[in-house]
């Protein structure tokens, strides 16, 4: 039986029976340690932007909580826009009839009124030990946690801030969730991944599963299966895209985007792409001016060392005056993308020709 953690209940319990801090804001990562630990909270409160994590903390304490078969009866997933707050109270102070505890996921808070929250408040004050209760919402930032109802709700719950993961981390996250399921993936092959899929862990997760299957029986994955299932070859890659651009090599950029057009990757998505690289030279430029180590430039802006080991060496002609405005071009074309005043493709191949020559601003007749 998971420890109780709340306040109607402390009195009776001593600090070793009693692992939680009511109002602590924990990391995913310190969340998954104290459930791995069994140390189960009556009620958390999950916030940030980062919904795939938390939709895998949910998935793991229902897991913990929920007895098979029983989750039509012991787990409730409601929405702030389909019940109102007696509706949710009622929920999670009804027994569960074949699990341990019963498991109440409650999403969107911010959409209920002031009112509405203070009946989840008076819950949260003496909540019932047979029940778990997650509060949820992306809209809700720490900086609200200190002030106001949210801060109230904080006090009262385990907080979890679920935090967007920064690049660099991506990599990792994606050798720890193949490593979970019984196989590891080469550094090169997660980099390789995270390059071509970008930083949304839900796409991620659902190209890591096709990699899984395609695997099938082989306990490692290897950049190869990577390249293969993602169905394009090294030549006709956005890594190859943003590094020819870097280099300034307008006819290779051109023959890429080409080729990654007609195989329907999306304007936007090239677009989100040159522009974090443009961000990405200007953060190298000014660590290379204090000094740094290009191995530890290359580390510190989200590179991999083995795909992009001449990355430093290439960005040495660029200014800043240049960088910045480079940057803007980019804005730009995705504005008259999203506008309708050019067509995304000659959007693409305008911001091209300029990036790569570094000349004078081309333009077409609007």
């Amino acid at each position: 039986m998971a420890k109780n953690s709340n306040a109607l209940y402390t009195e009776s319990l001593t600090s070793e029976d009693y692992p939680f801090i009511l109002g602590e804001m924990l990391k995913y990562k310190e969340l998954i340690a104290r459930l791995n630990k069994g140390e189960i909270a009556n009620c958390y409160f999950f916030c940030g932007e980062e919904e795939y994590l938390k939709q895998e903390a949910i998935l793991l304490l229902k897991g913990m909580l929920i007895a098979p078969g029983a989750e039509n009866f012991d787990f409730g997933l409601v929405y702030a826009e389909d019940v109102s707050a007696g509706e949710v109270v009622s929920l999670v102070e009804t027994y569960p009839l074949m699990s341990q505890k019963r498991l109440v996921v409650f999403k969107d808070i911010d959409r209920f009124s002031e009112s509405e929250l203070k009946e989840i408040i008076q819950y949260l004050k003496k909540p019932a030990s047979f029940a778990c209760l997650i509060l949820a919402s992306e809209k809700v930032k720490r900086e609200t946690l200190s002030r106001g109802i949210y801060k109230t709700i904080s006090s009262l719950c385990e907080t979890v801030i679920f935090w967007r993961l920064f690049d660099s981390e991506i990599p990792g996250w994606i050798e720890d969730k193949i490593y979970k399921e019984g196989k590891i993936i080469s550094h090169e092959g997660a980099h390789y991944l995270f390059g071509e899929v970008g930083n949304n862990l839900l796409d991620l997760a659902g190209e890591i599963e096709k990699l899984l299957i395609y695997t099938g029986h082989r306990k490692k994955v290897t950049l190869d299966d990577v390249r293969r299932l993602i169905g394009r070859s090294r030549s006709e890659s956005i890594f190859d895209l943003l590094r020819a651009i870097t280099q300034k090599n307008l006819k290779h950029s051109l023959e890429i985007l080409s080729t990654l057009t007609e195989t329907g990757e999306k304007a936007t998505g090239i677009l989100a792409r040159i522009a974090k690289r443009f961000r990405q030279i200007i953060v190298a430029k000014e660590l290379l001016d204090q000094k740094m180590a290009p191995s530890k430039v290359i580390e510190e802006v989200g590179l991999h060392p083995f795909f992009d080991k001449d990355f430093t060496s290439e960005i040495q002609d660029f200014d800043r005056k240049e960088l910045w405005g480079s940057l803007n071009r980019v804005l730009r074309a995705d504005w008259e993308i999203k506008v309708g005043k050019k067509p995304a493709e000659l959007a693409l191949e305008l911001l091209i020709l300029n990036l790569c020559r570094g000349k004078k601003t081309l333009t077409y007749p609007a």
